[in-house]
């Protein structure tokens, strides 16, 4: 059994390179992109996962995340609100989408980001399952070193990601996260951190003075657990197969490339194993 997790924001951020056509080029170059990644990876399910409203690390850091609202233009006068407005239209075209026609089983937690969730599920899974996570987002380095039935793919440079041999939470919480807003320890860059990491007297000078600090940003890093049960009440159900409606949409997006033979049979027959 191999399950492929899909990172939903991460991997729709992606898809605002490459064709710009019309008014849903991001529509259409995520299922240009969705395809050759159920190709190479053959999973027997795919997860679509989503962010909620991290409410526990907003307590812990309410400037959590604050650096990813944008200034109101671009240098060349654009208004960086509109384009953002107009990425979360296609996004949720794109969820709908995927809950409406696709064998992809979408989730979310309205109060915990799609990491956690991600986590969540492989920590309750059989060892047996093989699990591909596709992500840029490092932070996803935690279940290589937790779990040996996990790989993490980085889409941008088409590879598989390696742990390092350090632990990774403790290593972030010293130096801090720019891209979460996460503050590090005061003059603690990668070098000092791998260092520190390894060497305990070093660790231990250092949370004489700040060890308030290290403490919070390891509960803003490490995920956050709960039960099985409360993980399947977050999963849609993959809707019954009908091409007919995929069609429609696609006609109704003006994909017409995507309907052009013979890339629509292949790309009926990479979904049609999913819903076997």
């Amino acid at each position: 059994m191999k399950i492929l997790f899909i990172d939903g924001l991460n991997f729709m951020h992606r898809a605002r390179s490459g064709f710009q056509l019309g008014d849903y080029n991001v529509v259409y170059n995520f299922f240009r992109s969705l395809k050759p990644l159920v190709d190479q990876f053959e999973p027997n399910r795919v997860y679509f996962t989503l962010e909620g409203h991290p409410k526990r690390r907003f307590e812990l850091l309410p400037e959590y995340k604050a650096n990813r609202i944008p200034d109101q233009t671009t240098e060349d006068g654009k208004d960086k609100y509109k384009s953002l407005e107009d990425f979360f239209r296609q996004a949720n075209v794109i969820t709908k989408a995927l809950c409406e026609m696709f064998p992809v089983s979408v989730m979310r937690h309205r109060d915990y980001e799609a990491d956690d969730l991600i986590f969540n599920v492989i920590k309750n899974a059989s060892e047996a399952v093989e699990f591909v996570v596709v992500s840029t987002d490092t932070d996803f380095i935690q279940l290589l070193q937790k779990f040996p039935n996990v790989k993490l793919y980085n889409p941008v440079n088409k590879a598989f990601v390696e742990a390092p041999d350090y632990d990774y939470v403790t290593w972030k919480a010293l130096r801090g996260d720019g891209s979460d807003n996460i503050p590090g320890i005061p003059g603690v860059g990668d070098k000092t951190a791998e260092a520190v990491v390894d060497d305990p007297d070093l660790m231990q000078v250092l949370l004489k003075e700040h060890g308030d600090e290290f403490t919070r940003n390891v509960e803003l890093i490490k995920f956050p657990q709960w039960t099985e049960e409360e993980t399947k009440l977050m999963t849609s159900s993959s809707p019954a197969k009908d091409w007919a409606k995929v069609e429609e949409f696609f006609n109704s997006m003006l994909f017409k490339s995507m309907l052009k033979e013979p890339y629509w049979t292949k790309f009926k027959a990479t979904f049609d194993a999913l819903w076997g």
